[in-house]
């Protein structure tokens, strides 16, 4: 009888223990977002970084660090950054628009579409932002094959 009582205890004890813990990333997560927004980036990467040690299968997480090496212009980390985010959450549209900027930046011109073609399947309300990207890519993809 004891034994049971225990286990009880210890499962709420564990119950609440992750609720902690899935509190103080949020925290992070948002206190990241507000750094980022304020243009302290060394900052936001930092307490991103910190958010990730404590939940590393967060995709919210790979997808606001991603987001912060791409105002580093840190691309290449940046899609892997994204990479993973899609990875743990398939579902996760702002990760292929990060994606999908990085390689715009890089001049991945055929990537960038790829990405933004997945993100618009995943959220049709974006579809007329996309829509735009994707003319201004088609127009600079005729202007290069016209530039040889």
């Amino acid at each position: 009888m004891h034994s049971l009582r225990y286990v009880a205890i210890a499962g709420s004890l564990f119950f609440s223990v992750n609720l902690l813990a899935e509190n103080d990333t949020q925290a992070l997560i948002q206190q990241g977002y507000a750094q980022t927004q304020a243009g302290q980036l060394d900052a936001a990467l930092q307490t991103l970084q910190e958010a990730l040690s404590r939940d590393p299968d967060s995709s919210l997480v790979h997808t606001r660090l991603g987001g912060v090496r791409l105002l580093r212009q840190e691309y290449r980390t940046g899609i892997e950054d994204f990479q993973r985010a899609i990875m743990l959450d398939q579902n996760n549209a702002a990760a292929f628009i990060g994606m999908a900027v990085a390689y715009l930046h890089m001049g991945q011109h055929s990537l960038a579409q790829a990405a933004l073609n997945e993100a618009a399947k995943l959220d049709p309300s974006k579809q007329a932002e996309i829509d735009k990207v994707m003319a201004w890519i088609e127009q600079r993809s005729k202007g290069a094959a016209t530039a040889h």
